[in-house]
């Protein structure tokens, strides 16, 4: 048991997650001269997963997968940690 769990109701604490694809760079005038079906290359490859984070810090790692339902949501699944708390 956390030593912690006595004193903080975890159960009621929420904490917005972020996936994070990759990254490109563009400066202001290439960003405002986007149109529809232009594409932004990112500094990774598909099979190298995203990054779950909460604020700035990335907590864990994962797959894009889809929910195998009609509506193909998208979700992540979660392959494992990063370091330290």
């Amino acid at each position: 048991m956390d030593p912690l769990s006595h004193l903080i109701d975890t159960d009621t604490i929420q904490v917005e997650v972020t996936i994070r694809l990759g990254r490109t760079r563009r400066t202001v005038a290439q960003l405002s001269a986007l149109r529809p079906d232009d594409v932004l290359i990112l500094d990774q490859a598909i099979e190298d997963g995203v990054e779950i984070c909460v604020g700035d810090k990335v907590i864990a790692r994962g797959e894009l997968t889809g929910d195998g339902s009609n509506g193909d949501r998208l979700c992540v699944r979660v392959l494992g940690a990063t370091g330290a708390p």
